[in-house]
């Protein structure tokens, strides 16, 4: 921390005329130092040894195809302590120029930050470089000078960064609350690297996802009564809430009525029409031109959609009718549920070869469906670019052959089957019958779901189902609680 080079006192005016430059001792030792915090990072991410038959396999020697990591919003497991309440955040201790443009904001925690100054004239948050209410930009980014410098820097009584802008006509004046410069500058703090791309806006808003299996989804078992959430804001956002927290949420008591998964919809969000339809119907229908969800066979764990160009967020699934269960005789057409998150994770901590292998290697998904050919490439597993779990796509049905490396097939099946054997484990699954009345919502991107086999001419079932943009979802459960803060 080099802000104990510097005496611990609160400055008030910071004249920024006077230029200095960094010895060349320095500049390299400040290079040095930051070779040694990248290669320790480096060696931390290749520290678990590998095991089973992976053991000898080197992941930093695997040569399948590297996907960009695909960054989404509203996906993460880990979660960084976090709070909107400015007693909350440590206050400027000081503000010292630095070199290049730069200036180090010292806080009362001991922790600081180096903010360049284009950064910072770019951020300014006043209403004449931010829309008041839309939160848009109306700053021209690519018209500042690169190489500005302030004019002066003031921290006032109440804990605020003021800086004086130079400007072709007039000087801009921009104010910093600490709260704000705290929350960004951790991007540029060396030990909180992994922030560097989390939505901080937003995040504080959130709930902490709770991974699960079998004993932990049925012990808080995320469901909600119909009038509950059609009775107000508190309703919804409770729904919303569980949904992102567990992946997937039921609904109790709601209306078996065609359409009325449109109407719950609606109350959060938009209905997103696929090939499908705005809605979709899953009833029995023995058809060999039909997919196989009407017909009465099995369905193994899926999430829909992979061959898309992007498969949908949130799917909801209304029972209307199906045969309820007695003590004597299960009718079939149960539904399972698995948390692809928690899957991933315990591959990651117990398989790492295994993990990275399902998180490299792209996998092409395809269909054709009422003579259209849909077909698009996902790696298994999706991370974001703080190597966060954000996505999960697998189905064996639509799965093209791999088209990898030879050295990589063999490995790449380990690595597939490790991940499927552990979905298919029982203890890991959320099973129930659907009863006329209930409606499950879940996350298409991280809860793989299926149905066990019946008989369709025994068992009458209907299913009706729609999607939604899981984004426009979030973003309602975002607004709900800020206005309940």
């Amino acid at each position: 921390n080099l802000a104990s080079d510097y005496p611990s006192r609160r400055h008030t005016v910071i004249d920024f005329d006077s230029q200095f430059d960094v010895s060349d001792d320095l500049q390299y030792q400040l290079t040095m130092n930051t070779a040694k915090i990248a290669s320790s990072l480096l060696a931390k991410a290749f520290k678990k040894p590998c095991a089973s038959q992976f053991q000898n396999l080197d992941p930093r020697k695997i040569s399948s195809v590297h996907l960009r990591k695909i960054s989404t919003a509203g996906f993460q497991c880990k979660s960084l302590p976090a709070s909107n309440l400015a007693s909350d955040y440590p206050s400027i201790q000081s503000v010292i120029p630095q070199a290049h443009q730069s200036c180090k904001v010292v806080f009362d925690n001991e922790k600081s930050a180096d903010f360049k100054y284009i950064w910072l004239r770019d951020n300014c948050g006043c209403n004449e470089c931010v829309h008041r209410d839309t939160k848009q930009k109306l700053v021209d980014s690519p018209s500042l000078d690169v190489n500005i410098c302030p004019k002066t820097s003031t921290i006032t009584p109440d804990g605020k960064l003021v800086i004086t802008w130079p400007g072709a006509e007039v000087d801009h004046v921009a104010e910093y609350s600490s709260q704000w410069l705290y929350k960004y500058g951790q991007c540029f703090m060396h030990e909180t690297y992994d922030s560097l791309h989390k939505d901080l806006e937003t995040h504080h808003l959130r709930p902490n996802m709770v991974l699960w299996d079998r004993e932990t989804i049925w012990k808080t078992f995320p469901e909600l009564a119909y009038e509950e959430f059609i009775s107000g804001p508190e309703g919804v956002r409770r729904w919303l809430e569980l949904i992102y927290t567990y992946g997937i949420a039921v609904m109790r008591r709601v209306p078996p009525v065609k359409d009325t998964v449109i109407d719950v919809v609606k109350r959060f969000a938009y209905v997103k029409e696929t090939q499908y339809g705005v809605t979709f119907d899953v009833i029995s229908e023995p058809d060999p031109e039909a997919h196989l969800a009407f017909s009465g066979k099995y369905l193994d764990h899926h999430t829909d959609m992979n061959y898309r160009e992007k498969s949908p967020g949130l799917q909801m699934l209304h029972c209307l009718k199906a045969n309820k269960p007695t003590d004597k005789h299960d009718p079939g057409g149960k539904s399972f549920f698995v948390d692809g998150f928690s899957i991933a994770k315990w591959l990651e901590e117990n398989e790492p070869s295994a993990f990275h292998i399902l998180t490299a290697t792209p996998v092409r998904f395809q269909i054709k469906n009422q003579g259209k050919r849909y077909s698009h490439l996902w790696p298994i597993i999706c991370l974001d670019r703080s190597d966060d779990i954000i996505e999960i796509h697998y189905n064996n049905r639509t799965m093209a052959p791999i088209q990898i490396p030879t050295h990589v097939v063999t490995p790449f099946y380990h690595a597939y089957q490790l991940f499927t054997k552990k979905v298919r484990d029982a203890s890991n699954e959320l099973v129930f019958n659907m009863v006329p009345g209930d409606l499950v919502a879940f996350n298409n991107r991280r809860i793989l779901h299926g149905r066990t086999a019946f008989d369709p001419t025994k068992v009458s079932r209907h299913l009706q189902g729609c999607y939604s943009d899981i984004d426009e979802v979030f973003s309602k459960l975002d607004s709900l609680n800020l206005k309940s803060q």
